[in-house]
């Protein structure tokens, strides 16, 4: 009797659905898939060099190297994450920086992350790149130098100054993300291009200029505000100047590291916004004024977080603005796991099942933090 048994033969047309089926292949996870068949090449490749992510100048060179032997290759990079640290011992030979020139004039990219040593006078690295009218996000990142990684002994401090030059040399930007970095916005001499829908700053020190100006031509077109620690939290007419001419911000995030500060921003004379859905203020001294202020000039709003260990609501206040509609498009509430009096003092569980129960009358879904262990970004998370 034959008892052969059939062997199993994966179609080809199936290997982009199973490189598209898991976002967590590591590189190593390519190289092994690559070397199962010639059919697995092409489609490794367009996923593994569509973003290369490099942190030593001894990459940028290897990667520049591959690309000048296999010029196909070229066609597959779309994003860019460049996080370089020299060693403090020796300076960059001449090789290191023509990769690094020629890494950063590649053409057709959409997506830009500078970090490590350029995030320090960042607008330098930028001004290399010459094709940059498809790029659409752009992430300037100090993490590395600002959180000791750096083996530089002098003091490096990341920064980058912002002006019509850069708003120019990127016309198309969508979304701007900085982190860590010391910013310098120069005043606008000419209207600049709009279509800017994401700015995020994250632990940004404004060293000169104000708010507004970095995103000046799309006030209109501005969707969502993040601004989460550095000084930039502390600019109270910035943030507000930003609410008032941005009139279209649809999200708006704005997070303290639990500092007892006023939030002026959301009490005396509320900026008007029309359009805000999604309103996350973390780490601020909110009372019930800011409640009030929040339901006078974000009528609209569907998703409200007020987070941190410093606010003065108690929860009887809490029930009372939920059952009294002062916002009737709301459709999801976070709030913290108790009142900071002082000192801060959790709610008991029956105190906690009051407040639900006049939400689910409301039809809004409360989430419960006493479990969560940062839940600053559960805002992020919602629909």
């Amino acid at each position: 009797m034959n008892c052969s048994r059939a062997v199993s033969i994966l179609v080809d047309d199936l290997i982009p659905s199973i490189l598209e089926s898991d976002d967590h292949w590591w590189p190593r996870d390519f190289q092994r898939l690559a070397l199962v068949s010639q059919a697995w090449v092409f489609p490794v490749r367009k996923r593994l060099y569509a973003c290369p992510s490099l942190r030593s100048y001894r990459a940028c060179r290897l990667l520049a190297r591959t690309f000048t032997e296999n010029l196909d290759l070229l066609s597959h990079v779309r994003r860019l994450e460049l996080r370089p640290i020299s060693d403090g011992t020796t300076m960059l030979n001449e090789q290191e920086m023509q990769s690094l020139r020629y890494i950063l004039t590649l053409k057709g990219l959409r997506s830009i992350t500078l970090g490590g040593d350029l995030a320090v006078a960042a607008q330098r690295f930028l001004s290399v790149m010459y094709d940059t009218r498809n790029v659409t996000e752009l992430h300037i990142d100090g993490y590395l130098i600002l959180g000791g990684r750096s083996p530089i002994l002098s003091p490096v401090i990341p920064s980058l100054e912002w002006d019509d030059v850069m708003a120019f040399r990127f016309p198309n930007l969508r979304t701007l993300t900085l982190s860590n970095v010391l910013l310098a916005i120069i005043p606008p001499m000419m209207d600049r291009p709009s279509g800017l829908t994401h700015l995020t700053l994250n632990n940004v020190d404004i060293d000169l200029g104000v708010l507004p100006d970095i995103c000046h031509g799309s006030w209109a077109t501005l969707r969502q505000l993040e601004v989460i620690g550095g000084n930039a939290v502390e600019q109270d007419d910035g943030i507000r100047a930003m609410l008032d001419v941005c009139a279209n911000i649809e999200t708006f995030h704005y997070e303290a590291p639990d500092a007892f500060s006023h939030l002026p921003v959301f009490d005396e004379e509320p900026p008007s916004c029309p359009s805000l859905r999604k309103l996350c203020i973390s780490g601020l001294d909110a009372t019930s004024r800011t409640l009030q202020a929040i339901a006078q000039c974000c009528p609209k709003l569907e998703d409200l977080a007020v987070l941190g260990r410093v606010h003065r609501i108690p929860l009887e206040e809490w029930a009372s603005y939920i059952a009294s509609d002062a916002l009737p498009f709301l459709r999801r509430l976070i709030v913290p796991a108790g009142t900071n009096h002082p000192p801060f003092t959790f709610w008991s569980p029956a105190e906690h099942e009051g407040l639900l129960e006049v939400c689910d009358a409301r039809g809004i879904a409360l989430v419960d933090l006493t479990s969560k262990s940062n839940p600053s970004c559960e805002l992020s998370r919602f629909p």
